[in-house]
């Protein structure tokens, strides 16, 4: 049985393509190649901008360095969590880090509203993001825009009645409120018979 099995792989061996084994070869390389470009910007991961750069076409490299330079440089972080949003449209939280850094001094820039609207549109149910965008559209004047108005309701409503535990988050988000979303935050309340926490 080993013979005959040594024998059918030498006669296939033989109407193999010369091209085949160089091809092979290449192929192996270049995967190979591409699996140490992955991993080295892996490797990176504690140093946000150079992990950006080698693993260029990686979005989520992209948004750790956004979030990594938002304190010290809004720009650099609009930046980069533009070209996040580049490689993954989708991304929820590259939208929302786009709203914080573009949103940060001016909320009538059309870009922070927009790019907090898409973050909700992307990821209205993320977990992670909830607490934190809610507190920034607390934030926003949504006197003047409807889809904000109803993007802080929606949201205030699944955390009563799906999500209480986070609850503390509408605390925070009701004491960095304007007036103008104090009062949305509190018909929320109202209409679910329970009491604004502190």
């Amino acid at each position: 049985m080993a013979n005959a099995m040594a024998d059918a792989i030498g006669r296939n061996a033989r109407r193999l393509s010369p091209a085949f084994v160089p091809a092979a070869a290449a192929i192996g390389a270049a995967t190979l190649a591409l699996s140490t470009w992955w991993l080295a910007a892996d490797a990176l991961r504690g140093r946000p901008a150079i992990a950006a750069e080698v693993g260029m076409v990686r979005g989520e490299l992209w948004l750790r360095d956004g979030w990594s330079q938002l304190q010290a440089s809004p720009e650099a972080a609009e930046a980069a969590f533009t070209r996040a949003l580049r490689l993954s449209p989708m991304d929820a939280g590259a939208w929302f880090g786009l709203a914080s850094a573009t949103g940060r001094f001016d909320w009538l820039n059309p870009t922070a509203s927009k790019a907090l609207k898409m973050s909700y549109y992307t990821g209205f149910n993320r977990s992670d993001l909830i607490a934190p965008r809610l507190i920034l559209l607390a934030q926003v004047d949504t006197a003047r825009d409807v889809e904000l108005v109803d993007l802080l309701q929606r949201q205030i409503r699944l955390i009563l009645t799906r999500a209480p535990e986070l609850k503390d988050a509408i605390g925070q988000a009701y004491r960095v409120a304007g007036d103008a979303n104090r009062r949305i935050i509190e018909a929320e309340f109202k209409d679910a018979n329970q009491s604004i926490p502190e």
